[in-house]
């Protein structure tokens, strides 16, 4: 084959590849991702840990949401857990409280469920509650 006809063959290999480019591009950006959102009660497996958020309730301390959990035993009850509100994503707090998860709180053994209540710093508005695991998030409403 002579040069001039390799580069012309190159570039429209190049040509090619830059519009294949594009169209994924394309593609990918009018993707929706859409995280499901689970009615309070309703229980979801993530990975290797089942979840259930009971009941999300608002005071002048902050809030209060009363989880259960099963799964890996040893692994913090805390980790993972957020509160969406007021546009901002807030992390539980790890004090000690009665009743409450804080940083030590761990999963029991693979069968047993614990049950506890996460605290969060008061917010106005609260959107959801969500676990993340494994990659895969769910989220709870009120």
């Amino acid at each position: 084959m002579k040069t001039r006809n390799l580069i012309i063959l190159s570039i429209c290999c190049g040509l090619l590849i830059l519009f294949a480019g594009g169209f994924k591009l394309f593609q990918v950006a009018t993707d929706r991702a859409e995280v499901p959102v689970n009615l309070l009660g309703k229980e979801s497996t993530i990975g290797d840990m089942t979840v259930n958020v009971q009941s999300i309730t608002e005071n002048s301390d902050g809030i209060s949401v009363s989880i259960a959990m099963r799964g890996v035993a040893g692994d913090s009850v805390i980790d993972g857990w957020r509160l969406l509100g007021d546009g901002k994503v807030l992390e539980p707090s790890g004090a000690v409280v009665t009743g409450a998860c804080d940083a030590s709180t761990v999963v029991l053994d693979d069968e047993a469920t614990i049950q506890c209540v996460l605290r969060f710093a008061a917010v106005k508005a609260v959107q959801a509650v969500a676990y993340t695991r494994a990659g895969e998030q769910r989220q709870w409403a009120p």
